[in-house]
């Protein structure tokens, strides 16, 4: 488990300075976090050989070609402009903030940016769980809740974690751990990236 954050306890941030960087086929790689899924519905954390799910944020420096783990994939590009992928022979456009998904167990090619580029990726095993990724505008009116099975990926602008009474600033990229008993909330401007993981 030394791999990735071993904690996914409740309400808790996994910072991304707390995460290793590695070297992937596209550029770098920190792995935020890699596990299970609980038949209530929440995350447990295991090692990368046992894991249904993981989720990293990876550089894509260079055009080169990677075959994924999990085979069911959700691509959100978070820096930088565009990026073409191959899947199954097949063009896709990575566009901010717009997440791709599919799946496949064959290599994914991408050809060479413009410029340096971040994604959040999401991976999953698709025959144990359902992995989706959505996009949430933040506001200090209407707090962002996240429950059981959720990990929000702070990816533009500045917002705190409430927690009871209690309030933590969140760094740029850093990932709140949701739950339902706990109840986190986020208040503030910008984006975040929810990751949802469900039972097949």
């Amino acid at each position: 488990m030394s791999e990735a954050q071993a904690s996914l306890a409740p309400g808790s941030i996994l910072e991304l300075a707390q995460s290793t960087k590695k070297q992937w086929e596209l550029g770098q790689v920190r792995l935020i976090a890699s596990g299970t899924l609980a038949q209530d519905g929440t995350l447990q954390p295991s090692s990368l050989h046992e894991a249904t799910w993981q989720l990293s944020i990876r550089s894509i420096e260079k055009a080169a070609s990677f075959t994924p783990a999990l085979s069911a994939q959700v691509f959100t590009l978070i820096a930088g402009d565009f990026a073409q992928l191959e899947v199954d022979g097949h063009q896709h456009g990575l566009e901010p903030l717009r997440p791709l998904k599919f799946d496949t167990g064959k290599p994914v090619e991408a050809s060479q940016p413009t410029e340096e580029l971040l994604i959040v990726h999401v991976a999953a095993e698709p025959a144990q769980v359902r992995a989706t990724v959505r996009i949430v505008e933040l506001s200090k009116k209407r707090e962002q809740y996240l429950f059981d099975g959720q990990l929000g990926i702070m990816v533009q602008g500045s917002a705190k974690l409430l927690l009871g009474d209690n309030e933590q600033q969140l760094n740029l990229r850093d990932t709140v751990v949701g739950s339902d008993a706990a109840e986190p909330r986020i208040s503030g401007r910008g984006f975040m990236a929810v990751a949802s993981f469900d039972q097949r």
